[in-house]
């Protein structure tokens, strides 16, 4: 099968957004709490990071050291905390416009192209040494394409935030400039019983150019659906 055969077949947009992954992590471990402890872990994350403050406050929350003054759902509010602004206070775009697109609605199942590369991407031989690269390669491919919603600090109330946002994963910066660095390499092959010819290969294309654009900007990807 084609890609460009497929290329009408599914409904939902992934979007690769620029973000502070380590505070994103942050941001997912004060929210699993609940009651007091979940108040006075938020009091002190806000505290202690100024740009956090000032940006909750930029969008209209006037006491943003309260979780509960707060209306947002976590979805949002992860968002909007973690999300990298330049200096013009726009978010930081990642890639040119055909790889945010071919990676954005890829054309097979649900059109996530990190649930394709999990699906059909395989270790290139079995040597020990190659079967650890290829692991933690695919390690960071499930983490950016369901850790916020299946970790143990994350759940199902990231995949149904405010207007259908869903947030699928997080890489901090580290994390990306590894992924890359790893599908750039040769431990991994196609599976035989790939359905579309080239998928594995034009999802890789376009995933390792998002990469290196977050790499040149020092940010960490944050991956999110919308319908």
């Amino acid at each position: 099968m084609d890609l460009d055969e497929h290329s009408d077949a599914t409904t939902s947009f992934y979007t690769l957004d620029a973000c502070d992954g380590g505070l994103a992590t942050q941001i997912m471990k004060v929210l699993s709490l609940n009651g007091t402890k979940l108040q006075d872990s938020w009091k002190q994350l806000v505290s202690g990071n100024s740009n956090m403050e000032a940006r909750l406050r930029s969008q209209g929350i006037e006491s943003p050291e309260s979780r509960k003054s707060i209306e947002w759902d976590d979805a949002v509010l992860l968002f909007t905390c973690s999300l990298e602004i330049n200096s013009q206070g726009r978010p930081i775009q990642l890639g040119e416009a055909l790889s945010k697109e071919r990676f954005g609605r890829f054309p097979w199942g649900d059109g996530s192209a990190t649930n394709y590369l999990i699906d059909y991407l395989r270790a290139n031989n079995s040597s020990e040494s190659s079967k650890k690269t290829y692991d933690g390669m695919m390690e960071l491919i499930q983490k950016l394409d369901s850790y916020c919603i299946k970790s143990s600090i994350g759940g199902e109330k990231y995949a149904n935030g405010l207007g259908g946002l869903t947030i699928c994963g997080v890489l901090d910066k580290n994390e990306a400039y590894e992924l890359r660095k790893y599908l750039s390499g040769r431990m991994w092959s196609v599976s035989a019983d790939e359905p579309l010819d080239g998928g594995v290969r034009d999802a890789v294309k376009h995933l390792i150019s998002i990469l290196k654009s977050a790499e040149r900007r020092g940010v960490g990807v944050m991956q999110r659906s919308h319908s």
